[in-house]
């Protein structure tokens, strides 16, 4: 198929339509969840740096908070420890937690705030302990299993965050934390950036993931939902993969505590931020309250 050519009136259009949408969003707050799988390639994740820098060069109040599932996964391999999940949570023991360390903190964000900064923003790394940027308890599996170093977000340091956006900078947050005891904890990102989301008052909270969205049959790729209610998301977690379902709680969560929209995209698929945000039509599901 030959490619079709955009002329200078189509990106003068795209240009129109998309202003309404930065007027609107200019001054707000807006934190965007990116899914290890948008980061894994290194073209892909310079053109999801980009776009973050876009949407902060218009304007918006940027907080980036990133996972990094595959590659703790191939990490953990490497060095011998065998990835275990329990409800779609990873048990983290005494030496997993330092590759979950070593990966998040040292390599992942890292490279992460070194693309922003490339693509023209003020961004600096943190960890849940920066600060505290936020403090956690320990989690357990749906059944009361016990996951190791694994923790939920109890408190976040929204001083701190509106004070570096305020300055101009993008937050960039690897979901390492420290329980009230001061040990480091993993904790999944989807909740955590449901968490600053709402500490933050933000006008959107946006997971970029691995996923086209939501679907009502996921067997059925006709099914997929371009809008839902939050009702309408709480009558679907039961029925949702182990992976999809903690971004569904944390959206749902997110959406009660005074966030205004959350937005589910697929993470692989070029300038999926820019398409949901500033088009009319938008590619993934996106989930009001």
């Amino acid at each position: 198929m030959m490619p079709v050519a955009v002329t200078p009136g189509s990106k003068a259009e795209i240009l129109a339509e998309a202003l309404p949408y930065i007027r609107t969003y200019r001054g707000a707050t807006v934190v965007v969840k990116v899914g290890g799988e948008a980061l894994d390639e290194p073209r892909l994740a310079s053109m999801v740096a980009e776009d973050l820098a876009l949407l902060g060069l218009v304007g918006i109040r940027i907080v980036v908070v990133h996972g990094g599932g595959p590659q703790v996964s191939q990490a953990m391999s490497a060095a011998g420890i065998q990835p275990r999940f329990i409800g779609g949570l990873r048990v983290t023991d005494d030496d997993a937690i330092e590759v979950v360390r070593r990966v998040l903190v040292g390599s992942i964000n890292p490279d992460l705030v070194a693309r922003l900064n490339g693509a023209g923003l003020q961004a600096v790394g943190l960890s849940g302990a920066d600060g505290p940027l936020f403090v956690v308890e320990r989690a357990l599996g749906p059944g009361g299993e016990d996951l190791g170093h694994v923790g939920s977000v109890t408190s976040v340091n929204a001083v701190m965050l509106n004070d570096l956006l305020a300055r101009g900078y993008t937050p960039v947050v690897a979901t390492v934390g420290p329980d009230p005891n001061g040990r480091p904890m993993n904790v999944n990102a989807d909740p955590a950036a449901g968490a600053i989301a709402a500490a933050l008052d933000a006008a959107k909270l946006v997971y970029l993931t691995n996923v086209e969205g939501l679907y009502r049959d996921l067997g059925d790729a006709g099914s997929l939902v371009s809008e839902m209610k939050v009702s309408e998301l709480e009558g679907l977690l039961p029925q949702l993969s182990q992976g999809m379902r903690p971004k569904a709680e944390s959206a749902v969560d997110a959406l009660r505590d005074g966030v205004g929209k959350v937005h589910i995209l697929d993470g692989r698929v070029e300038r999926a931020l820019l398409l949901e945000i500033f088009t009319d039509e938008g590619i993934g599901t996106q989930v009001m309250a």
